[in-house]
């Protein structure tokens, strides 16, 4: 069986409402993740995080692990 090698987007719900330096810190160190494409926190809901990233490199559970491990709460919204 071959691992997928496309991409794949999910959401990122976060319980706490960013602040514009917190959103910068999350986009760069997050974005900066081995396997992870490109992150983007919405302006308008900046609870909700879009993260692109690649199945054969990281799981969608290791990037909510991470988001964690910054302190904040999250969980898995889904799949876009």
């Amino acid at each position: 069986m071959r691992k997928n090698d496309n991409p794949v987007g999910i959401v990122v719900h976060i319980d706490e409402e960013l602040q514009q330096e917190q959103i910068d810190k999350l986009e760069t160190s997050l974005g900066s993740d081995a396997g992870v494409q490109k992150v983007h926190v919405n302006r308008k809901r900046k609870h909700l995080i879009l993260v692109d990233y690649m199945p054969s490199v990281i799981h969608a559970r290791q990037v909510i692990n991470y988001v964690k491990n910054k302190g904040y709460t999250a969980v898995l919204v889904g799949m876009i």
